[in-house]
């Protein structure tokens, strides 16, 4: 602790502006959040690295300090009771809960009179006292949420809980180890993050990612410029697991890439396949996160059922501590342009959720001309295309909306088309009154503009996944293809995030109406 002290309550609000604040993380111009405790009449305020509250600074003849200053009216009103403020500053958070005069029975009140004529000194002083604060077992934590979770109210804990005595020092550890347990926070560790298309989905319904990790280079530098500087650029194969501890952030997700469907060997295990080493590794993460309470794997559909089911059911052996529900979702049923069909994992150890349901159905689908609408060449990576070479410009000239390769006269076909061995996607031309097909890599596969005879544009693409067009991409044109054709539409990951976060509401409710709030 570097300073205690109390402090006058003022309607005003909050205004700290002790010197000793240069000693902490509280430094000027870096930002803080708060939480408030109405049931235990508490403000915690903590540093982070997202805008919003600010500390900001007074500056004097020979010094600037640092001052936080909170106005805001539902902090303030947990204090509405006290007679006055206690304020304990520590390197990285800041206690201030509110105290209340101790009251005194007519005995103790007769005496503080005749102690005042006897000395004619004045009032005695005035005994004050903390209002009660709770301590929690981990046994008990662990019965209101955790891994032996059963169906209590946080008062069916209370009521075995011992009061802490009025002299006593607040234990801030276990206090914070409940508050990770009573009230599950909207936090995220995203792994194989890729450009952060999936992260934005769960950014747009409420989440705070606070920690990712991919290994490609551009993915990462695009990431930063639009989600933040949360993200490390590393092979999770080299990354040290026990760091998730310190993160403390209870929702993990992941669609780590998986290239071993095959079952022929049906001695082996799907999992020790070392085509599969990462949706391994991303099992091995979630294990080793003490505080993860629920977990979205995401992947292609054919997880679900290689090997008549094996591949699946290896994965929920292997984290049969959650409540596990599957499910394959198509991004068109959510909202999207694009029609790309995803295997979902949803892990928990709070209560099962439930796959999310579509929202919308054929004939009410996106369509690829309602995303382009609005386009124009002025728009971030609009003008980053790949320019067809002359040879493959003519073979475009034949292909109709929703034409494919096959449309391409004999004489310019390849030797490998002529066997009649090329995929469907190879020269698809998108409909404009219908949802794109799957986005692969354009490039590559020569997924083609409705009218125009060029493949589509790295922001074309974009609008497919559901971004807006202040993300913008980063790297090589090459590189910028590849992230959009690795990533998951944004509808999709937000139906999943938005399932997750109305069932971590329901169960946060259920444990304590007044659980702390971030602000």
């Amino acid at each position: 602790m570097v300073k205690k002290r109390t402090a006058k309550k003022s309607n005003r609000g909050i205004y700290l502006q002790d010197l000793q604040l240069k000693e902490t993380s509280f430094k000027s111009g870096t930002h803080f959040k708060y939480i408030i405790d109405s049931k235990h009449k508490y403000i915690k305020i903590v540093p982070t690295t997202e805008k919003g509250n600010t500390v900001s600074k007074r500056v004097t003849k020979n010094t600037i300090n640092p001052v936080i200053d909170i106005r805001n009216k539902k902090a303030l009103s947990i204090f509405d009771n006290a007679d006055q403020l206690e304020v304990e500053i520590y390197e990285d958070q800041i206690l201030v809960r509110g105290l209340v005069e101790e009251k005194q029975n007519i005995i103790t009140k007769v005496k503080n009179i005749l102690l005042f004529k006897n000395k004619k000194t004045g009032t005695a002083n005035k005994k004050v006292k903390k209002k009660i604060e709770v301590q929690f077992s981990k046994h008990q934590l662990r019965n209101a949420v955790g891994q032996d979770f059963k169906q209590l109210t946080i008062f069916d804990v209370i009521k075995e809980s011992k009061i802490v005595s009025a002299d006593s020092y607040f234990n801030t550890q276990s206090f914070k180890h409940a508050l990770k347990n009573l009230n599950i926070p909207l936090q995220v560790i995203s792994l194989f993050s890729g450009a952060g298309i999936m992260d934005q989905g769960f950014v747009e319904a409420g989440f705070e990612i606070k920690f990712a990790l991919e290994k490609d280079k551009d993915a990462v530098k695009t990431y930063a410029y639009n989600i933040g500087k949360h993200i490390m650029q590393a092979d999770i194969d080299k990354y040290d697991f026990t760091k998730f501890a310190l993160i403390g952030a209870p929702i993990m997700i992941g669609g780590p890439p998986c290239q071993g469907l095959s079952s022929a060997n049906r001695k082996t295990n799907f999992l020790e396949n070392p085509n599969n080493r990462y949706i391994k590794l991303y099992i091995e993460a979630i294990k080793a996160n003490p505080h993860c309470k629920v977990f979205v794997l995401e992947n292609v559909e054919e997880i679900l059922t290689a090997g008549n089911g094996r591949f699946k059911n290896e994965i929920l052996s292997e984290l049969s501590d959650f409540e596990i529900t599957t499910g394959v979702i198509n991004s068109a049923d959510m909202g999207s342009a694009q029609s790309r069909k995803r295997a979902i994992f949803i892990g928990s150890k709070i209560g099962r959720i439930e796959i999310p349901k579509p929202i919308r159905h054929p004939g009410t689908y996106k369509t690829v001309r309602q995303a382009f609408e609005g386009l124009h060449d002025d728009l971030p990576n609009q003008m980053d295309v790949t320019k067809p070479r002359p040879e493959t410009l003519e073979k475009m000239k034949y292909i109709p909306q929703g034409g494919n390769w096959t449309f391409i006269p004999d004489s310019l076909k390849s030797e490998k088309m002529k066997t009649g061995k090329t995929h469907s996607s190879i020269f698809k031309r998108l409909e404009y009154d219908k949802p794109s097909i799957t986005i692969t890599n354009v490039r590559k596969s020569n997924i083609l503009h409705p009218i125009k005879n060029r493949v589509l544009s790295v922001r074309e693409c974009a609008r497919l996944f559901g971004l807006k067009d202040n993300f913008i991409f980063k790297g090589r044109l090459s590189s910028m293809q590849q992230q959009i054709a690795n990533a998951v539409p944004v509808e999709l990951a937000k139906s999943v995030a938005l399932a997750i976060k109305a069932f971590i509401k329901k169960v946060n409710k259920k444990h304590d109406p007044l659980s702390p709030v971030l602000i």
